[in-house]
């Protein structure tokens, strides 16, 4: 089973600014305006479904999804 290289912090980062309600697009067009994104992240935030985001807590578990379809386990993930 993989484990994430990316963290909590990194993930934070990457959310920082973040004005809600957001789209896919437009996390992904933050985060590489932004620059300094992790890599990891930035892949992990293209798989997630394409819609709109209310907050981040609904852009983590999103995230969360993702990796547990990759085969992470809970206390893998990154939050």
């Amino acid at each position: 089973m993989r484990k994430p290289h990316a963290t909590k912090q990194d993930y934070e980062t990457a959310f920082k600014g973040f004005h809600y309600p957001m789209s896919r697009a437009a996390i992904l067009n933050m985060g590489r305006d932004k620059g300094g994104v992790d890599r990891e992240v930035a892949a992990i935030l293209k798989l997630i479904p394409d819609r709109k985001y209310k907050n981040e807590g609904e852009i983590k578990e999103a995230v969360r999804v993702i990796y547990r379809i990759q085969g992470v386990d809970n206390e893998s993930l990154p939050f």
